[in-house]
């Protein structure tokens, strides 16, 4: 806690406009902690002195104001709640200066903090404007596609790509994650901003776009979800500076999934639809990647026609898929049948996702070790639920085989959940050695 004030008049406001107690809010805050990589311990004692007018360090405001904003359903800045903010993070016209800004910060361990600190605000998971269609075909190098062709400094940005890409697959979203930000900073902004208008720019916007990407990602793996969304903001930014709508749908895609995972589900099918609606005519790698989201929300979301329509469409996208080893040019058949999968799972076609799952499991690339290892940890978790409990010890052997090589929070909390869900069968002798093994470990720089 910092100095007090008068009381709070503007927090007590909220408060009784959300129809919360104060113990409810101090829940909330703790809850969104979680979404920071952040373990809080807040109670109703401490929203009393919050109402008292003592002002709670940072990032305890901005998580507050995003809990308030969650359950009233508008956007409630830290502010409009009493508290000071110092946040000056509203999106520049120009998508390159924003992105460079926000690279330039967080290359800089003195003031990456607050950045990493921020909370995933439900108000921004909005659907962008999709960029305009090419209006020449000439123009473009296959659909969505600006044809600029590749420079020493476009195939060096290339070469990046295919690295911190095939760097999260094999050892997870935290490893390498400092370096990529420090690259966007010092190498790839730079030539953003020096990049004269013209087709060339086009091809430097798109590749930016893809890192960018792939830094969000990271910091997704490693449960740093508001920064995350900072960084798909701007990758979609960049997309549609390029006029590549396929990267611009790819991207919204990923926002969807996100927005998914944090229980956000009217959002997640926005962005679903959007990137539906956008990866028309695109190649079948790309359809096949967004449908098999779209399948999963509208799932989730109750529409069974609509989820299994969506899933043919993506298993027939990715039969016309020819096969390309670059990043961002292919769908593994394991990812799809692992979405496949979550889809059967929300309509409660538990043999269906298991089979699904048996076939992402055996098709997933060696190099792959984090999706082998979260593949798994499903797997246990649904055998488990169906009553096969021997089954789901060999399932959650081969997790953990894969998961002591990664530095993922997406692999932690699975073996969190892991733990959780044996803990009724911790007499038994195979369950007992499972959890031996898996006694909690201090994680990795978050």
């Amino acid at each position: 806690m910092t100095n007090r004030r008068g009381p709070n008049y503007q927090l007590r406001a909220l408060l009784a406009e959300a129809g919360w107690t104060q113990e409810a809010l101090a829940r909330a805050v703790n809850a969104l902690g979680t979404e920071i990589g952040a373990a809080l311990r807040y109670d109703r004692t401490a929203v009393a002195h919050w109402l008292a007018g003592t002002q709670p360090r940072h990032p305890v405001p901005q998580l507050a104001a995003e809990a308030l904003s969650r359950r009233i359903g508008r956007a409630v800045a830290p502010e409009a709640a009493g508290f000071p903010s110092h946040e000056r993070d509203a999106p520049p016209v120009d998508p390159v200066t924003g992105f460079a800004a926000l690279c330039r910060t967080d290359a800089d361990a003195a003031r990456r903090l607050p950045l990493h600190q921020r909370p995933y605000r439900v108000a921004d998971a909005t659907v962008p404007s999709p960029p305009p269609p090419a209006a020449d075909a000439a123009a473009t190098a296959g659909p969505g596609r600006p044809l600029g062709g590749r420079t020493e400094d476009t195939t060096a940005l290339h070469d990046a790509v295919a690295f911190f890409a095939a760097s999260i697959d094999t050892h997870g979203g935290r490893h390498a994650r400092s370096a990529l930000s420090a690259y966007l900073a010092d190498d790839v902004t730079p030539l953003l901003t020096a990049a004269p208008a013209g087709r060339a720019r086009g091809e430097l916007l798109m590749v930016a776009s893809r890192l960018a990407f792939l830094l969000a990602r990271m910091y997704e793996d490693g449960l740093l979800h508001g920064v995350a969304q900072r960084y798909y903001t701007y990758a979609h930014r960049l997309a549609g500076e390029s006029g590549d709508r396929v990267s611009w749908s790819v991207v919204v895609r990923a926002m969807s999934a996100q927005a998914q995972r944090l229980g956000h589900l009217p959002s997640a099918l926005q962005l679903a639809e959007a990137a539906h609606h956008g990866v028309r005519g695109a190649p079948p790698a790309h359809q096949a990647y967004v449908q098999a989201q779209f399948a999963v929300v509208l799932g989730l979301s109750g529409d069974r026609r609509g989820a299994l329509a969506a899933v043919a469409r993506a298993e027939r996208a990715a039969e016309r898929a020819t096969s390309a080893a670059a990043p961002f040019d292919s769908y593994p058949p394991a990812a799809l049948h692992f979405q496949t999968s979550a889809v059967l799972e929300a309509l409660g076609d538990l043999p269906g996702a298991l089979a699904a799952l048996r076939r992402a499991a055996g098709e997933r690339a060696a190099a792959d070790v984090r999706g082998r290892a979260l593949t798994q940890a499903r797997f246990g978790q649904l055998l488990l639920r169906t009553g096969h409990l021997d089954e789901a010890c060999a399932a959650w052997e081969g997790f953990l085989a894969a998961q002591e090589r990664l530095r993922s929070g997406d692999a932690e909390r699975a073996l969190r959940d892991m733990r959780q869900a044996l803990q009724p069968y911790r007499n038994r002798k195979r369950v007992a050695e499972l959890l031996t093994r898996t006694v909690p470990r201090t994680a990795p720089g978050r």
